[in-house]
């Protein structure tokens, strides 16, 4: 075959000098005639060729060559006379015309002889040319090659004497002549199915086509595991996994349904599959990478933008700084878009600063464009000579610092914990009774089946103990609520456990002594109803929509619900609620506090007790000290951003667009199902 491709492939180098040399048609028809041919299918010579001659005789007999058809044509009549220097026979038959086989005409004679119209049908490839009284082969003029007799490509035959007998069979039985035949036909089913050049192109469509739906393919798997948050590869992918890992898992699963991914991925009809790790980090990276294209193309659409930055430890103990982006959009909605994660080996002022500047180059971001910036209150972020925000404002004086205010309410829960002893003791307690149920899973089994054997219903309450951590700010909520929702439990589970387990039963006795006290009781059915109206406020100030002018307002209201409680009713209030819940969980009663001793060097003895009524001991040293410790350290700490100038800002917009600044109740904006238990 690929002989066979070469041959043609001189044979067609040499056709334009041949044509050149018998029939001299002008340069544009030599071009014509080359633009024609590149698209003609080359067909092999078979072995049959009558086969082929008898295929294209017949076409030709029903093409637009027959008799009527030149009679209605005849004023193309010399554009169709093969004895023309500019007949084209290739062009002729490309538009669909075949020999040139006039009838009704008068035919002269030559040499006492002359051209017998019969002979069309004899031979069909034969035309008649009248200018000049000889006979032509369609067939070689269309197709001429090498090998071709110039007598019937562009001389002409005239010895009409030697024709029917012997000069047009030898014509049939040349090789020229069969070769014609053969790319004739050849061309003619190209023109019906199609020619080899724009099969072997719709085929390499379709395979370009196919490759990229199964690279989509791929993409969309990746970007739901990236979408869903779950881990992309397994820990063993070869073939004899049973779990390969979600990827490839997910793979599997879409072959049911996607022929593409059965037929790559399954069936592994190409060599190529792109699920190779490197494959899939950089899919991963570039479709990050668009994302990341795309926030930052909103930002600058902004014109002015904030950041906030927040730094915290991984599960290998690095460092991650925390980049979110805060700006306004068209409508003037605020929109908050997290930017990524940077590893950093130090968080002092100069590291973070440097960080955040090579970071806004890097994506096309200026430092000149922040309006504020909103860090927590370490030093190295708040720093009024080295920190963060003071480095920025060197470069941009426009960019005012701004405490997080989130950040700020959980100081003043952590201060609380810390300044009254019962609070600290309070938290220590559930501290220690999670990491003593939970860290064991038969303690932990205990617990459950006094649940089930309780049938304790706590409605939509935890049903579990809950740890205490410094990032999650409204675990403290979720303790305290667990605990007292499951309090009997609890009880019971030490109980079971300070009488059966002989290494861990005195632990159990003694947290079960802790716990099973009015005090402990008291205490947390407190904090709980305190916890409720600062987590409310705790989650509206971590909204990405919030409006700094709401947030004075929001802390404010909040406030004034802490001074509503700091009251003689609302104690007897809670005092009521607790002795009802004591008497429900067979508590022991309420008791003062042991008389503390004097230190010896001071004079010794018994230290007086300030209050010997017990309900006012708890209203003072427990109820009012806890309420007037938050309630002064929020009032002192959320005044640090009262920034003016934002205020002034917000009144003058809303003055310009007609609309009042009604004052905000955050705990009216909220669900109430947050403020019950």
């Amino acid at each position: 075959m690929d002989k066979f491709l070469v041959k043609i492939s001189k044979s067609k180098k040499n056709t334009k000098t041949n044509a050149e040399k018998n029939v001299g048609l002008s340069e544009e028809n030599l071009h014509s005639i080359e633009k024609k041919r590149s698209k003609i299918d080359i067909v092999p010579n078979t072995k049959d060729i009558n086969q082929i001659q008898n295929a294209v005789s017949s076409d030709v007999v029903t093409s637009k060559s027959d008799q009527t058809t030149n009679t209605l044509l005849e004023s193309d009549n010399f554009i169709q006379d093969p004895g023309e220097k500019s007949t084209n026979a290739l062009i002729l038959f490309s538009s669909g015309f075949g020999p040139y086989q006039p009838n009704n005409i008068i035919f002269p004679q030559h040499s006492g002889r002359k051209f017998r119209p019969e002979w069309y049908s004899s031979f069909p490839w034969i035309e008649y040319s009248p200018s000049s009284n000889s006979a032509f082969c369609f067939y070689c003029r269309a197709f001429p090659s090498n090998t071709s007799d110039p007598t019937f490509v562009s001389v002409g035959f005239k010895q009409w004497s030697k024709a029917s007998y012997k000069s047009f069979p030898q014509h049939e039985k040349s090789f020229g002549y069969k070769e014609a035949s053969a790319k004739l036909a050849g061309y003619k089913s190209s023109k019906k199915s199609g020619s080899i050049i724009s099969k072997v192109n719709t085929h390499h469509q379709q395979i370009v086509a196919d490759n990229r739906a199964y690279l989509k393919c791929i993409l969309d798997s990746l970007l739901y595991c990236a979408r869903q948050g779950i881990a992309v590869r397994g820990h063993r992918e070869d073939e004899d996994s049973s779990n390969k890992g979600n990827f490839l898992e997910l793979l599997t699963l879409c072959a049911n349904d996607n022929d593409i991914i059965q037929r790559y991925f399954i069936e592994k009809e190409k060599t190529f599959r792109y699920v190779s790790g490197d494959y899939t980090n950089t899919f991963l990276e570039y479709l990050a990478n668009i994302v990341i294209k795309n926030i930052i193309d909103n930002v600058i659409a902004a014109g002015i933008f904030s950041i906030i930055v927040d730094e915290t430890q991984d599960l290998s103990r690095h460092e991650q700084v925390a980049i979110i982006i805060r700006y306004a959009t068209k409508d003037l909605s605020p929109a908050e878009v997290f930017l990524d994660f940077y590893e950093t080996e130090t968080t002092d002022g100069e590291t973070l600063s440097m960080l955040i500047k090579s970071t806004f180059v890097s994506h096309g971001l200026k430092i000149e464009n922040i309006r504020g910036q909103c860090y927590d209150g370490t030093a190295s972020m708040r720093g009024s000579y080295k920190g963060v925000q003071a480095r920025i404002r060197e470069e941009n004086h426009l960019a005012m610092y701004i405490h997080c205010n989130a950040h700020i309410l959980n100081l003043c829960l952590i201060d609380l914990a810390k300044q009254v002893s019962y609070v600290r003791n309070v938290f220590g307690t559930l501290n220690t009774l999670h990491n003593f149920i939970g860290a064991s899973s038969k303690r932990h089994a205990i617990f459950e089946k006094m649940y089930s054997v309780l049938n304790v219903s706590t409605c939509d309450g935890p049903k579990t103990l809950k740890s205490l951590s410094d990032t999650r700010w409204s675990c403290r909520l979720d303790a305290l609520k667990a605990v007292l929702l499951n309090f009997q439990t609890v009880v019971s589970t030490l109980e079971d456990i300070s009488e059966n387990d002989a290494v861990y039963g005195s632990d159990a006795n003694a947290l079960l002594k802790s716990i099973n006290t009015f005090e402990f009781l008291f205490c947390i059915y407190f904090l709980k109803n305190i916890m409720l109206l600062t987590n409310v406020l705790s989650k509206y100030l971590q909204s990405s929509s919030i409006i700094y002018s709401n947030v004075q307002s929001m802390a404010k209201v909040t406030i004034q619900e802490l001074c509503n409680m700091r009251c003689e009713e609302s104690f007897n209030n809670t005092w009521n609620e607790v002795d009802i819940l004591r008497k429900q969980y067979n508590v022991s009663s309420p008791i003062l506090p042991r008389k503390q001793k004097i230190p010896a060097k001071l004079g010794g003895g018994l230290k007086e007790v300030e209050n010997t009524i017990i309900n006012k001991h708890y209203k003072i040293n427990i109820y009012f000290a806890v309420l007037d410790n938050i309630i002064n350290d929020m009032g002192e700490r959320f005044e640090e951003n009262n920034l003016y100038v934002l205020n002034l800002i917000l009144i003058l917009y809303h003055w310009s667009i007609g609309l009042s600044m009604a004052p905000l109740n955050p705990l009216s904006q909220l669900n109430p199902s947050l403020l019950t238990t």
